[in-house]
């Protein structure tokens, strides 16, 4: 790719076409994506619980009458975030070209701040994942707190664990979250397993418990099939399976641009979700003239060759927002005792 000095060079194709490695939370499938090609989007949230048919002769009026399920709309911002570099001579005058051109290692410096500005868009996806799932609170600075509980009129329930406790069962607790966690789930689809993201103190206080040191007996301590299912991502993580919930110790701690560490799950807390479909993640179009009325996409890029010729700024954005609409399938588990 040549640089022309005079115009901005969409540099979309390229950025996308750069492989998105996503987290745990990207990993495991719980929201599912959508494009739209507005700045702000409409969406309906449905319930869709089923009940079984009841029997009847063939060949009669009488059937069975399925009514449409009950849903309510809500439109909400989809939050811009943006990010630029600039590449200066002083950048590139150590460069060995090999008998490159000039244009050619430009080019090249080019590619390599796209994929580095990939991988801050990677973590911001896999943040924003991250807060809505497990804190159902997405701060902006420009647009807005979004509070998934407020939207949607639903509350998360908790599940209080004394697993220093010898006698606790704390399976038995568990297996109670996942009832609540099913009966919250009004997508009408199955659930294939739950997952309990646990931070430090509540993973090791599940550890220490003397029912799940029984139950591991019959688990067996070395079923990993969450992380074997996961591959190299699950690989990052401490997790273990009792029956049908895969507890992770979920210690992932973001920076913010201002430097300060953000946190998803307080000490001695965790949430536990079933492994279904509980939401969406909406990508909006390009900041630009030229995306007006197009739909959006994961990333969008640029650059622009300074006139004088003294530097080259690499842009790139995305538009996204997370939304867990099956907010009340997320039940919080907290440690009573430590």
């Amino acid at each position: 790719m040549i640089v022309n000095n005079t115009q901005v060079i969409d540099q979309s194709e390229a950025i996308n076409l750069i492989p998105q490695k996503p987290g745990l939370i990207g990993a495991l499938g719980l929201f599912r994506d959508e494009t739209v090609a507005t700045d702000a989007v409409t969406f309906d949230v449905r319930d869709n619980s089923f009940s079984v048919l009841t029997d009847h002769l063939r060949n009669v009026d009488r059937k069975n009458v399925v009514g449409a399920p009950a849903f309510d709309m809500h439109t909400l911002a989809i939050p811009h975030y943006p990010a630029i570099g600039t590449i200066g001579r002083e950048k590139l005058a150590g460069v060995r070209a090999f008998g490159k051109e000039a244009e050619a290692i430009v080019a090249a410096a080019v590619a390599d701040e796209l994929a580095r500005q990939v991988e801050n868009h990677d973590v911001t996806l896999e943040s924003i994942k991250a807060r809505t799932l497990l804190t159902g609170i997405v701060q902006t600075t420009n647009f807005g707190t979004i509070n998934m509980a407020t939207e949607f009129g639903v509350s998360r329930q908790t599940v209080a664990l004394d697993a220093a406790t010898a006698d606790s069962d704390v399976i038995a607790k568990l297996r109670g979250a996942t009832r609540i966690a099913k009966a919250g789930l009004k997508t009408g689809g199955q659930v294939s397993g739950y997952i309990l993201f646990a931070s430090v103190e509540l993973y090791e206080g599940i550890l220490s418990n003397a029912t799940v040191k029984d139950a591991f007996k019959y688990f067996g301590a070395d079923q990993n099939v969450l992380r074997n299912e996961l591959g190299s991502v699950g690989a990052g993580y401490s997790m273990f399976r009792l029956g049908n919930i895969d507890v992770v110790l979920y210690d992932d701690t973001f920076q913010g641009v201002d430097g300060q560490a953000i946190t998803m799950i307080p000490a001695g807390e965790g949430v536990l979700v079933p492994r279904a479909n509980l939401g969406r993640v909406f990508f909006g179009p390009s900041s630009t003239l030229s995306g007006l009325g197009k739909f959006g996409q994961k990333r969008f890029a640029t650059s622009f060759r300074d006139p004088k010729d003294r530097y080259v700024e690499v842009e790139s954005e995305q538009s996204t927002l997370a939304v867990m609409e099956q907010f009340a399938a997320g039940v919080k588990i907290d440690r009573k005792s430590v």
